[in-house]
This record gives structure tokens, sequence and C-alpha cells, in this order.
């Protein structure tokens, strides 16, 4: 039957079987049914650990040695007893993996089920008189057969150390054989296992320690990387051994390693930041910072937690400290919050920008990433840049105006000198020209009287009063009530589209409704011009990245290709005398000194109609 033993196919055997032989599957079956399907898990089980076949091959093996002539005929004629009420245990014979004949008993039971229906099943057993020793053996050699194939190390090592038992695996690892010294090949030193004074390095320090140990190995011949376990070991012959047991972590090792680069490239980035950035947990204390922030705020330590400077936690002038304002917030509702706070660092004021972001470490939120800016310097930057801007707004106003008063000063000079030659050349000026002349002065020192009226209402209240958070769906809805009887004379409609809980910027309330009332006036002024239904449109919203906008679109002749001059001081399109080209200047000034942007286009068709586009920032969460 030796000859039974050659390659296995993957499945039973293509001709069908013997009634015999399927009768008897069916009841060694697990599930005992009389159907076509068998559940043979079970006698894959018993006939792997018995006879050492392998359970992928059991049934293949199984199937093709009961169809040998003496199981054969015991199988036909136990069936025909079991047919005439008998059960008796039968004897069927195997050739394991070793080549060894094996005796296994079936052992037939009667079963019945809930519905009436009576069946046969049958389970296996070895032959009770099969010698001890020789089963000994065969567990033995069963045992090896397994360890061989598994994909772990295992060898078992003398004090001498050289290999009693080595596994498959670890044979072609290692390039070792039962018998060899393998000191060399784990510790890295080349003395002979001759020489009594070795030292107990791992994993041989269980001889010194007689406790389990861990030590890991790397192959120079693949470059792979293990884990051995040594744990001491007492064979049957009383020897003391250690059993090394290795597993393959090269994936693991690899991944650490990519790990550690990441990590140290990520400390090396952060700690090169000009950002200050820490992480705090609900408690309040730092978790992890870089170098820039243990620079700033004296940390002198690494190691973590650690307490949160008193620039953070001290209450400012609206009683609440810095942390209540970002970090508990971020924590509390995972979202972003920002604000900006000043403190003395090395007797200087300094002003910071803090950002707080969530930390996602599980659903809840129990930490939060700090970003820290310096912004002194942009504040200080920002502040010159304001004050230019206003400076360069008063410099082109004050060119205009000088402009606009050196014609009525050059015409009262002028009327000045023709009186003061007639009266030299008359000695008296009659009474009627005298009063002519006398009204045409009157009437250019007016024309200078309004240009500096205007001026005042340009420049009045800018420094004066600091900015506030102001509604611009306010200033709007304020400024049409105050210009609604003056749009219905005119028959313009007006259409808002307002967005609903607009974020509120910074600016003066009163000037944002001048901005709306000079700009609505003027689009009313222009709307005269055409025959067709006159509208304007006003539309606010919220932008993405962080600005209030404002627009304002009527449906008039258009700029014309004047362009951005129509934000010129005392530049207008109206007769002399009508308007002094100021509104929509002063408009400019306004939005600009608060940061803002101003643009007017013509965007509909044939150059027609009117928009003008304001762009404030969004002010600060409080």
């Amino acid at each position: 039957m030796a000859q039974l033993l050659q390659a296995p196919t993957a499945s039973y055997t293509s001709s069908p079987l013997p009634d015999a032989v399927s009768t008897l599957l069916r009841q060694l079956s697990d599930t005992c049914s009389s159907d076509q399907s068998l559940d043979l898990d079970y006698v894959r089980g018993f006939l792997s650990s018995a006879l050492g076949w392998p359970r992928k091959d059991v049934l293949h093996y199984l199937q093709t040695q009961l169809l040998e002539t003496d199981n054969l005929t015991t199988i036909s004629h136990q069936l025909q007893l079991q047919t005439a009420g008998k059960l008796h245990s039968f004897p069927l014979h195997f050739i394991d993996m070793h080549q060894q004949q094996v005796t296994v008993l079936v052992h037939p039971r009667p079963l019945r089920f809930a519905d009436g229906t009576k069946r046969i099943s049958s389970t296996l057993s070895l032959e009770s008189n099969f010698p001890a020793q020789e089963r000994c053996n065969r567990q033995h050699l069963n045992l090896l057969a397994i360890l061989d194939k598994l994909p772990e190390f295992v060898a078992l090592v003398t004090p001498q150390f050289t290999l009693r038992y080595i596994n498959k695996p670890f044979r072609e690892q290692v390039q070792l054989t039962e018998g060899d010294c393998c000191y060399g090949a784990f510790t890295g030193h080349t003395k002979s296992s001759a020489e009594p004074t070795h030292p107990y390095l791992p994993p041989f320090d269980v001889f010194e320690t007689g406790s389990p140990s861990f030590s890991a190995w790397k192959s120079p011949r693949s470059g792979r990387s293990y884990r051995f376990l040594s744990y001491p070991f007492t064979d049957s012959d009383g020897a003391q051994l250690i059993l090394l047991m290795g597993l393959d972590i090269t994936q693991l090792t690899r991944f650490q390693e990519k790990l550690a680069i990441t990590e140290r490239q990520y400390h090396l980035i952060t700690n090169n930041l000009s950002l200050a950035i820490a992480v705090i947990d609900e408690q309040r204390n730092i978790t992890a910072a870089n170098r820039q922030f243990r620079n700033w705020f004296a940390i002198n330590t690494e190691s973590y937690p650690v307490s949160c400077p008193a620039a953070l936690t001290e209450e400012d002038e609206s009683g609440e400290c810095i942390l209540d304002k970002t970090t508990s917030l971020t924590i509390q509702d995972g979202k972003e919050h920002e604000c900006e706070f000043s403190t003395v660092r090395n007797g200087a004021h300094i002003t910071f920008r803090i950002t707080a972001c969530p930390l996602h470490r599980t659903k809840l939120f129990s930490s939060a990433i700090i970003l820290l800016e310096d912004i002194t310097e942009k504040k200080k930057i920002a502040q010159r840049t304001q004050q230019m801007r206003k400076l360069e707004a008063m410099s082109t106003l004050a060119a205009g105006i000088a402009h606009e008063i050196n014609q009525p000063l050059s015409a009262l000079r002028l009327y000045a000198s023709g009186l003061d030659l007639m009266v030299e050349q008359r000695g008296s000026v009659p009474v009627d020209i005298l009063q002519e002349r006398l009204e045409w002065i009157l009437r250019e020192t007016g024309t200078i009287e309004d240009i500096i009226t205007h001026m005042r209402s340009l420049v009045r209240h800018q420094g004066s009063f600091p900015l506030q958070r102001s509604d611009l769906n306010h200033a709007v809805s304020q400024a049409l009530n105050l210009l609604q009887s003056k749009l219905d004379t005119r028959a313009v409609r007006i259409e808002t589209q307002l967005q609903p809980d607009l974020s509120p910027v910074l600016a003066l309330p009163i000037q944002l409704e001048q901005i709306v009332i000079n700009i609505v006036m003027n689009a009313a002024h222009a709307l005269e011009s055409i025959e067709e239904e006159r509208r304007i449109i006003i539309t606010t919203y919220d932008s993405e990245d962080g600005y209030v906008r404002l627009s304002i679109e009527d449906n008039g002749p258009g700029l014309q290709g004047l362009g951005e001059k129509i934000f010129d001081p005392f530049f207008t399109t109206k007769e002399s005398g009508k308007n002094m080209g100021l509104g929509l200047a002063l408009v400019h000034t306004f939005v600009t000194s608060w940061e803002g942007t101003i643009t007017a286009t013509s965007p509909l068709c044939e150059n027609k109609g009117t928009v003008i586009k304001i762009s404030l920032p969004q002010a600060p969460a409080i």
C-alpha cells in the first residue's frame, strides 16, 4: 500500500465511489446526512493527527485507501450486518506518512432524530492494543512533521551551544544542521564552542538566569529580522536545553524604522518653524511642544506633561484667559478658534495670534494643537501701512482741494484787481458795477466754503473713535430708510439680497451707513438718464476667504470707460455746481482705512450697468 502515498490530487477521484464507501463516508460525516453533501471535518482532524496526513489531502488518502480490497470487503460485510440490525466495531488498515500500517477502528452507533427517523453515525479510534512505545514514537514523528511546517523558527540548544533539534525554516535561514554550534550565528562572536569562557549573550542568557527572555536577531544572509523567545527546557533524557522560538518581525521592524524616520523629520520640521506649536490636553497640561514654544515661554525640559505658561492662563481685561477663548472651546466643539493677545517678554510687549485646532484621538476631542505666531512686527507694519494709506488719501485729497480752491481764489484776485484798477482810474466805482463785482466775490467765497465743508465731512471722526463690531445688513437697512422717499420720487426700485446671520465687520456704523447712502444716491443719479425700469440690487454675503462682501448694482448707463477715476476727489460727471465729486472719494477713504477693498465695473452687455463691490474683513471672534 506504500505506493498509495504518492503526490496527492486536489480533490476526490473522478470515478464514482462504490455504495459501501459512500455509505461509510455519510456515517462518518458530522451532519450524518442522507444527501450527497458531506461534512468530514472530524475525519480530517482525527486522521491528520493519527496518521500524519496533510489535512488538505486527508480525504484523498482516505478515499483511495478505502478502495483497497481488504478494506472494501470489510466495509461491505459490516454494512450487511448493520442492515440486519447488528452493529459492531470493525478495523480498517491505513498506511501513514511514515509508510507504516496503522489499524483504525470504526465504531457505528444508532441515532434517532426528532422526526422519528433513524441513522447510523460512526466514530474512529486507534486500535487499543497499539504498542505504547510505538504510539509515542509516532506522535513524536508527527510533532516533528508539524514543526517543520511552521513558518517560525524552532530549535533546541544544549549548554555547549550545539543544536539538538532544528526545524526546516531554521535550517534554511541559518544554514546550520543538527549538531552544529549556533553561538556565533546569533551573537556575532567567533569563539569555538569548546572554549569554557563563553559569555552568556542573548538568546543564550537563559542558561545563566534560568528565566525566559526575549531577544532580536537580524539574519546576515537575508537581512530579515526576527524576535526570539528563549525558554528553559528539559528533554526526555533530563538534559537542560534552551527552546528557541523565532518569529519573523521584518515587516514590523521596517515599519518601526520608517516611523522613526518620520518622527525625526516631524521634529526637524516643527523645531525649525518660526511658529510655536504645542499640544494641550483637557487638564491644561502641555503634552508636546516644539523648540520655538519652549524658547518663548522658557520651558527648559522635554519631559511631558508640563503646566501651561502663565501668559496663557492669566485672565485678561475681559475676565477670560487665552485658553478659555481658544483651546477649551476647541476641545468642546471640535472647531478651530483663534484670537490675539499681548504679553511682556524680556521687558518688551509682544503680540501673539493663537490658533487652536482639534486633535482627533477618539470620538471626543481630548486635546488641541495650538499655534502661536509673533505678530508684533506685522501689527506695527499694518499700523504704519494704514497710516500711510490715510496720508496717501489725504495727500490726494489735499491736491484736489488745492486745485479746486485755486480757481475761485484766482477769480477773487481778478475781481479785486479790477475794482482796484477802476478806483485808480476813476477815483470811484459806479454802484451797479461795485454791486456786481461784490456778488462775484461772494459767489467764489461760497465755493471755497463748500469745498472746506466737504473736506471736513471727509476727515471728521477719522482716527477719533475706535472701530466697532458693526452689522452691515443693519447699515443697509438704515440707509434705505433714509433714502426711501428720494428713491420713490425718482421711480427707482430697490432689490435686497441680504444674507441672514451675516458676520460682523470692524467699522464705524455711521460711516457704514454713509457709504451705502453715497453709492445708492450716485446710482440713482445715473439712472435718471434711462427711460426703462430703474432698479438697484443690493447684496451682502460672507465669502470663504474671511471677508464680508457688499455689492450694489444698477442698470444705468455704466462707467463708460471712467474706471477707478470715479473714486478720485472732486471727480464728477454731473453738471458744474451740482456736485463736488467727494462722495465716492469719501467711500474709498473709509473702506481702505478699514483694510478693505472697493472696485467698480460695468459687467452687463454693451458696457451698461455698474457694479460697486466692497470687501471688508470679518471681525475676530469674541
